[in-house]
């Protein structure tokens, strides 16, 4: 199985750098998915953020998804919704959203809650901290996610080090957008 990369840009990196970041590494990478964490952002940031650094993350055939409520994804022109929330949230953003976008479910904190998400019908499920390090725990359940259920895992290294480019057997490694930048 070929791992795809899943970016994972910085909370409150301001928008002319995480845009030169961003470039850079689609210049060197294939990359399957952005995601834009909201951080400490304000709504208005937030949307002028995602603005700026949509297209071009898009026309280089990365989905880019956003946190927030499911109206966002229209407002913003974006690929899907990545949602940290519990059951519930993940099933308001797939009424509200699917097929026509993407549902990606994150803060997953045993097999039983992924199992439930999984069954809710998202689209992929994203194991590990969005910041901080990875624990072998998580990297246990994503493994054990990506064995047993078809729908595909996200194996997030956000202190991934240049020579992590690495998720086992999952679909896709997140990883920060400062180590995609760096590794030609």
């Amino acid at each position: 199985m070929t791992t795809e990369i899943y970016l994972i840009a910085p909370e409150n990196a301001d928008a002319a750098a995480l845009l030169s970041a961003l470039t850079a590494a689609l210049a060197s990478h294939s990359v399957a998915a952005l995601l834009v964490p909201r951080g400490a952002r304000s709504e208005r940031e937030y949307r002028d953020l995602v603005k700026v650094i949509r297209p071009p993350a898009q026309e280089a055939g990365a989905a880019v998804l956003v946190e927030g409520e499911p109206g966002i994804v229209r407002l913003l022109g974006a690929d899907g919704l990545h949602v940290t929330g519990g059951i519930g949230a993940v099933k308001t953003a797939i009424e509200a959203l699917k097929p026509d976008f993407i549902v990606g479910a994150g803060d997953v904190r045993s097999r039983d809650d992924a199992m439930r998400k999984g069954e809710a019908g998202v689209d992929y499920i994203l194991f590990g901290p969005l910041s901080g390090p990875l624990t072998p725990a998580h990297r246990e359940l994503a493994e054990w996610w990506s064995d047993t259920m078809e729908i595909p895992a996200v194996l997030s290294d956000p202190e991934a080090s240049t020579a992590a480019f690495e998720a086992g057997n999952c679909e896709f490694i997140g990883l920060p957008l400062a180590v995609a930048e760096a590794v030609k």
